[in-house]
């Protein structure tokens, strides 16, 4: 067990640029998004009443509960809580994974036919083997006792099933980490692990969906066969989600257990995969003015030396990272909606770049990207990223006076970007946060709602 999270860990995690940007770079802790873009629920600041004493205080800390004796009960559900955390971030990861590599193996990408093809026989014979043994035990106990008796030595399979039902366990059957856990895990872990399940059922399930999982293969051959003591498959197969996914950043789960798509001024907020820049907008100027190179080739005075390689020209580096994968669109109290992290992230892990609209001028609520110039000796305009109508998951992060992380603006390849970073370690399941700044909520008149601060919107 400990092998599979290690790997599910490492995999998911992304790259770590270097710690702090160059020195001609201006660090920004300050989301450059707009409040409709995270649909916040305000209150305004005129008539609000701030909290007595100015800052939240501190919640006690009840060390006894943090660390509790060893080999005592709470220690002992402490530790199985974890794994059963471990194994089902692992599960989304392994989903993720087996998807992306059945869309490459029909890309004919070298090697990833086979690879794909020996993680749909791991799976397919998992079920196999579940389904027979516990049919061989059906007809033993038959034999010997003359009557039927649901219980049997492969009893999680039968307690999923019967709770859980047969689609959630052909999703998580392509999982590595749970064909582990359903064997291996103890008593205690698999108890949390089934709780940790149906409280994410619909997180799981639109997850699957989201990403094309072809679940209904590994159970067809046994559709139109009922098995003793197990609910009709069938119906469950034969039932589809009534959602479409063009993109799983396109996709909300509400707080009442609702989807629905993330909207501004009632159009759809699309993705996509690298920040637009239309000359039109810039009056038929053909240099999107964050590239470090002119069309010829000659170097340009934007950016600085490149965040991965130190390049201090114009080089291909590109940000690698596979956050995006791991995090979904969830709806919170007060805030609207957020980013929930699927996986643990590391302090110091760049987990994406910020994307938009390239504008030349600033847009209500958006701040502008920015970069110090040595030669001038003062700060130089580039351009503001808009994220209303075009972007990517990071415009959903909401603000917190106690951020997990921040914007920074670098250099990275060809160009320069602003980037999310962890601040600290993002457990599984937590909502990521960063600050907006003191600047943002000086000009608005409402209150800030993180719970950290008097509204004010500073710690």
């Amino acid at each position: 067990m400990a092998s599979t999270r290690n790997n599910a860990n490492n995999a998911a995690r992304t790259v770590n640029t270097r710690k702090t940007a160059n020195k001609n770079v201006k660090k920004t802790n300050r989301k450059i998004t707009n409040r409709k873009t995270t649909n916040r629920k305000t209150t305004n600041r005129k008539t609000t009443n701030r909290r007595a004493g100015g800052k939240t205080p501190f919640s006690p800390v009840d060390l006894k509960k943090l660390f509790p004796p060893w080999g005592s009960e709470d220690a002992l559900n402490q530790t199985a809580n974890k794994e059963a955390t471990d194994i089902i971030q692992a599960v989304y990861h392994d989903i993720n994974a087996y998807c992306n590599l059945e869309r490459l193996a029909k890309e004919q990408a070298y090697g990833c036919q086979e690879m794909f093809s020996n993680m749909f026989v791991f799976t397919e014979g998992f079920v196999e083997r579940e389904i027979s043994y516990y049919m061989s035990c059906m007809e033993s106990f038959k034999a010997e006792h003359g009557e039927f008796q649901p219980v049997t030595p492969n009893s999680r399979f039968l307690e999923f099933v019967t709770g859980l039902g047969w689609k959630m366990f052909a999703i998580c059957s392509h999982a590595e980490a749970f064909r582990r856990g359903i064997k291996e895990s103890s008593d205690r872990t698999w108890g949390f692990l089934l709780q940790k399940i149906q409280e994410n059922f619909l997180s799981i399930e639109l997850y699957a969906h989201s990403r094309a999982l072809k679940w209904r293969n590994i159970l067809c051959a046994y559709q139109n066969s009922p098995i003793p003591g197990l609910p009709d498959m069938k119906p469950e197969i034969e039932t589809y989600m009534k959602w479409k996914v063009d993109h799983p950043h396109h996709t909300v789960i509400t707080l009442d257990g609702k989807l629905k798509e993330p909207t501004y001024n009632g159009k759809l907020q699309q993705h996509i995969n690298e920040s637009i820049y239309e000359p039109k907008k810039w009056g038929g100027k053909k240099q999107d003015p964050t590239i470090r190179h002119k069309p010829n080739g000659s170097p340009t005075n934007v950016g600085s030396d490149c965040a991965l390689c130190g390049s201090p020209v114009s080089c291909d580096c590109r940000l690698t990272s596979r956050a995006g994968e791991l995090v979904e669109l969830r709806e919170y109290p007060d805030t609207g909606t957020g980013v929930r992290a699927l996986t643990r992230f590391q302090r110091g892990d760049t987990l994406d770049i910020f994307m938009g609209e390239l504008l030349p001028t600033s847009v209500e609520e958006v701040y502008p990207l920015q970069q110090n110039d040595d030669k001038l000796g003062k700060e130089r305009y580039l351009c503001t990223i808009c994220p209303h109508q075009f972007g990517n998951w990071t415009r959903y992060i909401s603000h917190s006076c106690r951020p997990s992380t921040r914007f920074t603006i670098r250099t990275i390849g060809n160009r320069v970007v602003c980037t999310v970073d962890a601040l600290r370690d993002i457990l599984p399941f937590e909502e990521i946060t960063v600050s907006y700044g003191g600047k943002y909520w000086r000009s608005k008149d409402y209150d800030c709602l993180c719970g950290h601060c008097d509204g004010s919107g500073t710690d």
